[in-house]
C-alpha cells in the first residue's frame, strides 16, 4: 500500500497540470484568434489600398486629361468599375480626328449612392447609376479630355473639413 502523503501529493501534481494545460491552451487559442483579425484586418487594409490607387490613378488620369486610361481600366477591371465614382465611356459615334485625342468626346456618369433616393418619378435607379427616364434619356455628362485636364485644378474643401488644392 502506498503512502497516503504521497497519493495526495501526485493528486495535487495531476490537479496543477490539468489547470496548467487549460491555461496554456486558453493562451494558444487567444493567441490564434489575435493572429486570424490581424489577417482579417490585413487583407481589408489590402483591399482598402487597392481601391484607393484607383481613386487616386483615377484623379491622377483626369488631372492629365487621359479619360481614356480611365475608361480602358473600367473595362478591363471589375473592381475599377465598382470602386470609381464615375463612369467613363467614350462615344464612339462622334467622328473626330484621329490625330487629336483631346478633343475625342467622352461621356462621364457620376455614380450615385446606393440605393439612391430617387427625388421624382422621373428617375429610375439601376444597379450602378441612376438614368433619367424623361429628356434624352440619359444623365451623362459630355467632356473630353482637354476640359477634364482644363478643369481639373482649384481648390476642393472635402466633408471632413480637410482642404485639397489642385493647381
Amino acid at each position: 500500500m502506498e503512502d497516503p502523503k504521497r497519493l495526495v501529493e501526485l493528486a495535487k501534481k495531476e490537479l496543477k497540470e490539468e489547470k496548467e494545460g487549460k491555461e496554456v491552451k486558453l493562451i494558444k487559442k487567444a493567441i490564434k484568434q489575435t493572429l486570424e483579425g490581424i489577417a482579417t484586418l490585413d487583407k481589408e487594409i489590402k483591399e482598402r489600398q487597392k481601391k484607393k490607387k484607383i481613386l487616386k490613378q483615377d484623379i491622377d488620369n483626369i488631372r492629365a486629361g487621359r479619360l481614356d486610361l480611365i475608361e480602358e481600366r473600367q473595362e478591363k477591371d471589375e473592381e475599377a468599375r465598382r470602386t470609381s465614382v464615375i463612369r467613363v465611356e467614350k462615344v464612339k459615334e462622334v467622328h473626330h480626328h484621329h490625330y487629336d485625342r483631346w478633343y475625342e468626346p467622352y461621356r462621364i456618369l457620376p455614380i450615385l449612392p446606393d440605393p439612391y433616393p430617387c427625388p421624382s418619378p422621373i428617375w429610375c435607379v439601376t444597379t450602378d447609376y441612376c438614368t433619367t427616364t424623361s429628356g434624352n434619356n440619359d444623365n451623362w455628362m459630355y467632356v473630353n479630355s482637354s476640359m477634364a485636364k482644363d478643369a481639373s485644378t482649384g481648390t476642393y474643401a472635402l466633408e471632413d473639413g480637410a482642404v485639397v488644392s489642385f493647381t
